[in-house]
């Protein structure tokens, strides 16, 4: 005689169920882990670009504040005491920016950077170094780009 058990029953349905959402909540997670990590990759990309459109535009001769393949005091003084917003906007940099040189002065009084200094935790952060020549010396230029 066959005896059928309900408890049985009733237990391999609520695997059943318990593996569907179980699995569901993994693809789901699954998902939002590759998004996540595309759209910061994707950020970091814009950061990038931002960062190298700017630097090059910065050491460059016709607007930037390079005369000669050198720093020009003037020119960088004059970028120093233009207003930060009309330069991010000509730089092409549409989140914050700031750039380092060893010795930097403007004005004949010391400087640590020129733009809007990161002081906060950030997002997203990148460096884009350049060689150039100021003071007569050969110099790291530093630009960092954040989010």
């Amino acid at each position: 005689m066959l005896i059928l058990d309900k408890k049985g029953q009733a237990w391999s349905m609520d695997v059943i169920v318990a593996i569907i959402i179980f699995t569901a909540g993994i693809a789901i997670l699954s998902f939002y882990a590759i998004n996540l990590n595309n759209q910061s990759q994707i950020n970091i990309d814009d950061l990038n670009y931002q960062g190298n459109f700017a630097s090059e535009f910065i050491l460059s001769e016709e607007r930037g504040i390079l005369a000669e393949n050198k720093i020009n005091q003037t020119k960088l003084d004059d970028f120093y005491n233009s207003d930060y917003e009309d330069k991010r906007v000509e730089l092409g940099v549409k989140d914050n920016f700031y750039f380092t040189i060893p010795d930097l002065e403007i004005g004949g009084i010391p400087r640590d950077y020129v733009g809007m200094k990161n002081t906060t935790e950030v997002e997203n952060f990148i460096q884009v170094n350049r060689f150039t020549i100021y003071k007569n010396k050969p110099v790291m230029f530093r630009l960092y780009v954040w989010r």
